[in-house]
């Protein structure tokens, strides 16, 4: 099984699997993912998301070049229906690894060990990101004489300065987790062992918030951030209105009023 896809309570967590491969991303697990994003888009009762590795010491190797790499390449053709689903190289497969996220709940990245290339670019469409101390990212595709295509291109300068996104992707170096923490791609950095506890802490805090307000942020955060200001702020009062209105908005008034923890409906009538 290459990826575990689990859900507890209000949060799923979605687990890359492959230890023999490193996780590296073959056909298989990229339509596993796609489907997971969507079955989560599905269920009203999941309000935030973990994606992380099941393994120790790697969170994912890339793109798989022993399977997924040939059929992206066209140097075979597709042989089962991962590959077929794969080959149409249409939007499906960028949003299976969150390029652009179609996630409507929040997506925390918790990452452990070696976090390479297309890995790396997955990680960049989540929402928030945490570390353990021994993580290593490194964008690796200048060394091998391509350039990623994956989203990095986009998502660095935009998360980074673009001097700072610009040295990884052309220096293709290894960055650990302090220095991106530093430069502000990373939420948190905590000993391995607290990745985990610090991941579900944080899912479970907000999954204890609004859910129609905390995709609203989402939707808002996602789909202003390349307008300009007028635009934005119209854009915020057309999705944060409504949130307003809402019965979540009336039950979080009312707990607040009676000192009780508010139990979202997560409706807006």
């Amino acid at each position: 099984m290459g990826l575990n896809y689990e859900k507890e309570g209000h949060i799923a967590k979605v687990g890359l699997n492959r230890p023999k491969e490193k996780n590296a991303l073959d056909p298989q697990i990229l339509l596993d993912l796609h489907q997971a994003w969507q079955d989560i888009n599905g269920d009203e009762r999941i309000r935030v998301v973990i994606l992380h590795s099941c393994l120790p010491d790697i969170f994912c190797s890339g793109m798989d070049l022993r399977t997924a790499i040939p059929i992206l390449t066209r140097m075979r053709k597709p042989e089962t229906e991962a590959e077929r689903w794969l080959a149409g190289f249409g939007p499906q497969v960028a949003e299976a690894m969150l390029k652009p996220s179609i996630v409507k709940k929040p997506v925390i990245a918790a990452v452990n060990g070696y976090c390479l290339t297309a890995g790396f670019e997955m990680i960049m469409g989540a929402d928030l990101r945490l570390a353990s101390e021994d993580a290593l990212f490194q964008m690796r595709e200048a060394s091998l004489g391509i350039m990623p295509t994956g989203g990095a291109n986009v998502y660095l300068p935009r998360i980074l300065t673009p001097c700072r996104a610009m040295e990884v992707l052309l220096t293709a170096d290894n960055y650990p987790a302090q220095i991106l923490y530093e430069w502000g791609f990373l939420n948190r950095v905590v000993p391995a062992a607290d990745l985990m506890p610090t991941a579900l802490a944080m899912a479970e805090r907000i999954a204890g918030n609004g859910p129609l307000a905390i995709q609203g942020m989402i939707r808002c955060y996602r789909e202003s951030r390349e307008m300009g200001y007028t635009e934005a702020f119209r854009r915020e009062l057309e999705i944060g209105v409504p949130v307003f209105g809402s019965a979540d908005a009336r039950e979080g008034i009312r707990a607040q009023k009676e000192k009780r923890k508010p139990n979202f409906p997560g409706t807006y009538t």
